[in-house]
């Protein structure tokens, strides 16, 4: 490992959990897949199908369960792992926040094969044009994304429709009417690539669907090696271009795996630490730091309502509105016997600014700590003032259609860690008063939908190439130029899918 001290790590002891184990992590391979998450498998799973040869994926959790949250736990257990994740032994935080309470709290990873495809609500909404096009983000991504080219469909086009056949030909519950009017709107069903069961259980997509083998256990598809328990802690530079990656193994020990490709799809923070040391080796970066980080703003309360009086219980959502860059949800949750739970949020886009920001400091041991600094633009508190506004009239309309009492919404400071989104744990909706809506705040970092620090057409090019570094590219929201509104699976799953296509090419 060119110029890399040897990291700090404990004895060497064996980590059962999934494929690998058993055997050597191999020392070559032509395509190093860094992370294991939504992006990462999806793109294993994409080259795969393109007969791509020699791909390792590497993930840095077990491998044991492939099983999504809401499959294996009913609604109120699965909901308290994601917002207490002291409940999930595959939590973790490996960041400081220099600006808490955000990014911090349930603000992390989960370190599992599949992580946030096995914990995700499955919404699938597209980048909204006002977000999605040029100079932001490169033509080409633009067109590849909306329109295809060259005579194919394109990749929304083509991703929708291989995830609607997926779950069952439906995208919400037939029982849902195609319209919804309350508080003054008329809301359409919310697209969610899901899979239910009867009772409360169901799952959300996942490409891991197809590696599930005897017993649930991973059987990746020929072609690619997956390798659990096997954390990445640097990418291996040498003469200006990525060689590899140094790794920990399931036992604790090192090993460098040499490769013609490394794609970091390890989460946002995590990628943009590991192509902070990559970028800083390489004499490319002024400072140990990347700009552009952002997540989305969400806003939202919670109230519990008779259930004659609400729309079937399901998810709905109102388009976005460019102005506020903004789009409102609203979920219906059975509550008891007569009784509904209604929680209704707007999810908003923060816009990347240079003072929101990953940085390392430079370390002789491995791997180097990331420290995250965010900052608001004027811009974003202007929309937080808009997204309580659009939630004041929302309710003051729908409590007056619903025979509720007129209690007006009161937020308090953006980043008030007291009321926050673990305002949604079933444990804190059941001690509300009937009737009193309850307004929380999501803090930054807290909606696993942080991005936009390696963005394309500026760092990376639009093959997801790092312009200063060949050798390394990425996938996932970290690449986003933009984040939009709308949830980032959808076009984190089109993007890789799109790269394996390029990577099969080349």
């Amino acid at each position: 490992m060119s110029g890399h001290p040897p990291p700090k790590h404990d004895a060497a002891r064996p980590r059962t959990g999934g494929p690998g184990p058993s055997r050597p992590v191999p020392t070559h391979a032509r395509t190093v897949i860094v992370g294991g998450g939504l992006a990462g498998v999806e793109l294993a799973a994409a080259l795969a199908g393109h007969g791509a040869q020699d791909v390792l994926l590497l993930e840095a959790g077990p491998g044991q369960d492939l099983a999504h949250i809401h499959m294996t736990h009913p609604q109120k257990t699965a909901t308290e792992i994601v917002f207490a994740p002291e409940r999930d032994p595959h939590f973790h935080r490996p960041w400081r926040s220099q600006t808490p309470p955000h990014y911090t709290g349930i603000s992390g990873l989960r370190r599992r094969l599949g992580g946030r495809s096995l914990y995700w609500h499955g919404v699938i909404l597209p980048l909204e044009d006002w977000a999605l096009h040029p100079p932001g983000w490169p033509a080409e991504i633009v067109a590849d994304l909306t329109t295809g080219v060259a005579g194919k469909p394109s990749w929304y086009d083509r991703v929708t429709a291989d995830l609607t056949a997926w779950s069952g030909g439906r995208l919400w519950d037939p029982a849902q009417p195609a319209r919804t009017v309350l508080g003054g709107h008329e809301f359409r069903p919310l697209p969610r690539a899901c899979r239910r069961l009867p009772g409360d259980r169901w799952e959300a997509y996942t490409a891991l669907d197809a590696w599930r083998g005897p017993a649930g256990r991973p059987a990746p598809p020929p072609g690619v090696q997956v390798h659990c328990d096997t954390e990445v802690l640097a990418v291996d530079v040498c003469d200006g271009r990525a060689r590899g990656v140094l790794a920990r193994t399931a036992y604790g020990t090192l090993t460098t795996v040499a490769a013609d490709t490394v794609v970091l799809c390890a989460g946002t923070v995590e990628s943009t630490r590991l192509a902070v040391h990559a970028l800083t080796e390489a004499g490319a970066l002024p400072q140990p730091r990347l700009g552009g980080l952002a997540d989305h703003i969400v806003q939202g309360f919670v109230a519990r309502l008779p259930a004659d009086r609400l729309p079937a219980p399901g998810s709905y959502h109102l388009p976005t509105d460019p102005a506020l860059r903004s789009y409102l949800r609203m979920d219906i949750h059975d509550d008891g016997p007569g009784r509904a739970l209604l929680d209704v949020r707007v999810t908003g886009e923060q816009l990347p600014n240079d003072h929101s920001a990953v940085e390392c400091r430079p370390s002789d041991e491995l791997p180097w700590q990331a420290r995250i600094h965010t900052e608001l633009l004027p811009e974003d508190r202007k929309m937080i003032s808009g997204q309580r506004d659009l939630l004041r009239d929302f309710w003051a309309v729908a409590a007056a259609e619903l025979g509720a009492p007129a209690t007006p919404l009161e937020f308090t400071d953006f980043g008030d860690a007291d009321r926050d989104n673990t305002r949604v744990l079933p444990d804190r909706t059941r001690r509300q008063s009937a009737g009193r809506p309850e307004t929380w705040t999501s803090l930054l970092g807290t909606e696993d939908h942080e991005g936009g620090s390696l963005p394309l057409g500026r760092l990376l090019d639009a093959r997801h190439a790092f312009t200063a570094l060949p050798g390394l590219y990425a996938a996932g929201p970290a690449v986003f130029p933009r984040l939009g509104a709308a949830n980032p699976s959808l076009t984190a799953i089109a993007l890789s899918r799109r790269l394996a296509a390029l990577l099969a090419e080349a």
